[in-house]
């Protein structure tokens, strides 16, 4: 059996076609044309059609390197697709788009999203999270107070990956839990709250939600011609881009954490209860088990390095990391203003404390930095009542060093494993699978990831920076507003 993973996400598509053991047959990739489609500062539209013609584009690649290994697409059983966290488009009877889409960074809606916080005090007490202008149900209010032209059009509120699917199934009105919960979905609950009402919008436009990896429907016979799938192929219900990401981690049981560091750094764990983090930089999804995923994203994370190195020249620099550690040097190697995870705190500012004229030692204290940094993040969640285990599951660009692995290991004093294939993709085609295949997302998570290398702390680094990390965190409390669980 095969099945396949689309991600959709910032600037194009990629697709991957696995079996039910992981094994890769097949990858594409293609890029949006226009990122933003607005010329305002701080808005970020993009065309829907654009993710349609980049999804379309990477099943074909998809299938025809399918193809090459002497497999067929007719094998595919289920396709899932995912997303970015609170981006949203309104579309009309006939299912077309009123207007461009607002893509999850777009913070027009700062006012709407300030409107929402006053009336969803219980709501966002029960989830544990506050309504900020990047979820998605402020750019709902927003449409409909700054374009009631538009609004008054609406038969369908859909996310991203929603539309995809749409464009799949012919079916537009359905949506996962992690879509869901920044439209302002009550997961405890499984209900759209009564603030909808309070706000003036429609309940009628907004879509059912059911688990990630339940199955929505059937592919339409039009799709099915265009790629080369059988009509029996189904389409499951996707996720969040960071939600499926971390599921292609592993970390898909209680107790299980995931730490993906990329341009920026995103922690997710498993957990039976709902926790609430006070001081606002965290919050919950939604697992298919009723257990949840909890944790941020941060914006710090591996792109300190571009922000003062050539990224071809990263080989050269990490040759010699091991030499220099620990540097001594302390920092928080944030790029631009404003840190998210696992504090709130907008007028956040990178620091560094050491001396940094050698190069080498500068971009090992950067690797330093951002390991200290997810110290910091995994004692938060720590503090906010989670359990957090002897190992992490982890992946992105930062798992490309080795050096880095052991600095980070060492910082955290816990195993890091990375595995063998992942990424948004990867995790779509596992919840597909979990959809038609294994009975539940543990065990198709089980079958389908294997790991390529596991990384133990160094031996002699551990209590050296421990120290260090004592004095990065004073300093963290001096310059930041750090929350408490």
């Amino acid at each position: 059996m095969l099945f396949l993973g689309i991600d959709v996400g910032t600037q194009g598509a990629r697709g991957i076609i696995c079996d039910e053991q992981g094994q890769v047959f097949a990858q594409g990739t293609c890029n949006f044309w226009e990122l933003n489609t607005s010329r305002r500062e701080g808005w970020y539209e993009q065309a829907p059609a654009m993710w349609w013609d980049a999804a379309g584009t990477v099943i074909k690649k998809c299938v025809d390197a399918l193809k090459r290994t002497g497999r067929k697409p007719t094998e595919i059983r289920a396709v899932t697709v995912d997303g970015t966290s609170g981006t949203i488009v309104l579309l009309d009877e006939e299912k077309h788009p009123l207007r461009n889409a607002l893509m999850y960074n777009d913070m027009r809606a700062a006012v709407q999203a300030e409107k929402i916080h006053e009336h969803a005090g219980e709501l966002e007490k029960k989830m544990g999270y506050v309504f900020n202008a990047s979820f998605a149900l402020p750019k709902i209010l927003w449409i409909k107070e700054q374009e009631p032209y538009v609004y008054e059009k609406a038969e369908y509120m859909v996310h991203q990956s929603d539309y995809i699917v749409g464009r799949l199934t012919g079916e537009y009105g359905i949506t996962d839990y992690s879509n869901a919960l920044k439209s302002g979905f009550d997961l405890k609950e499984e209900v759209w709250p009564e603030l909808l009402e309070v706000l003036g919008l429609d309940r009628r436009i907004f879509p059912s939600v059911i688990p990630p990896g339940q199955v929505i429907g059937n592919i339409t016979k039009e799709a099915a011609e265009e790629f080369g799938f059988s009509p029996d192929t189904v389409v499951a219900a996707g996720a969040t881009d960071g939600y499926v990401s971390a599921v292609s981690t592993g970390a898909v049981k209680r107790g299980d954490w995931a730490s993906i560091i990329g341009t920026t750094m995103v922690l997710k764990g498993v957990t039976k209860e709902l926790f609430v983090d006070a001081g606002g930089s965290s919050y919950s999804h939604k697992l298919p088990s009723g257990d949840w995923m909890f944790g941020g994203a941060s914006n710090i994370g591996g792109r300190c390095l571009n922000d003062f190195f050539e990224k071809e020249e990263f080989e050269m620099w990490n040759r010699g990391v091991m030499d220099v550690i620990p540097t001594q040097v302390i920092s928080y190697p944030l790029h631009g203003r404003g840190e998210r995870f696992p504090f709130l705190d907008p007028e956040a500012r990178a620091f560094v404390l050491g001396d940094i004229s050698d190069p080498q030692i500068h971009y090992a204290a950067l690797m330093e930095g951002v390991a200290y940094a997810e110290r910091l993040a995994f004692e938060h969640m720590q503090e906010c009542g989670a359990c957090v285990g002897q190992e992490i599951f982890t992946t992105g660009g930062a798992c490309r060093s080795s050096e880095w692995l052991r600095i980070r290991a060492s910082v955290l004093d816990r195993m890091l494993k990375v595995p063998e294939n992942t990424g948004a993709a990867m995790g779509c085609a596992i919840l597909a699978a979990s959809a038609s295949c294994y009975h539940d997302l543990p065990e198709a998570a089980g079958h389908m990831i294997s790991y390529r290398d596991i990384i133990e702390p160094v031996y002699g680094l551990t209590s050296l920076y421990d120290e260090l990390y004592q004095c990065a965190f004073e300093a963290y409390q001096e310059r930041y507003q750090l929350g408490k669980g």
